[in-house]
């Protein structure tokens, strides 16, 4: 069967072709978008999703315990070039005295690349703990700050989320 549409004859074979045109442009274009998006973010932001869900309670019993302690802990970064900045932690007791002879440990990552991930110490200076940070570039970066000691055997967590302009 044909038809004519403006003067021109229009056969199974051209609707075939405009339909197979059409579906080979969608493919094309889909397969691009694809490609891009397992490229740049492979969707895996926990490696063991699964079992950390399991464990969920004991986060949340590890969460009501060191809210228990009364401790007040306070993050500022403070940039102070393009990609570097410095740190400064300062942690209060229960009474709004300031903590001394604490170890802390801090890591920086970005919140969706693994490869930038760094490790820093925190060192006590008057009043406050504190470290230079040079980072590889502008943008978000979660810092997860760990503190050791004060009679505890297991340490304070402090998560926070900076930016680098």
């Amino acid at each position: 069967m044909s038809a004519r549409i403006n003067g021109k004859l229009l056969t199974g074979r051209h609707v075939a072709l405009m339909l197979a045109a059409f579906f080979g442009l969608m493919f094309t274009v889909n397969g691009i978008f694809v490609y891009f998006a397992l490229g740049s973010f492979s969707g895996v932001s926990e490696n063991d999703a699964y079992k950390r869900g399991l464990a969920y309670n004991e986060e949340i019993d590890l969460r009501s315990r060191q809210l228990a302690r009364g401790w007040q802990p306070t993050l500022i970064f403070e940039q102070t070039g393009a990609a570097q900045g410095k740190l400064i932690f300062t942690i209060l007791d229960e009474d709004g005295q300031k903590l001394e002879d604490l170890d802390i440990v801090a890591t920086i990552r970005r919140p969706v690349i693994d490869a930038k991930d760094q490790g820093l110490s925190l060192v006590y200076d008057n009043g406050y703990y504190a470290a230079d940070v040079l980072l590889s570039g502008p943008g978000q970066w979660d810092v997860s700050i760990l503190v050791y000691g004060g009679d505890y055997n297991e340490p304070y967590r402090l998560d926070k989320r900076i930016w680098l302009k």
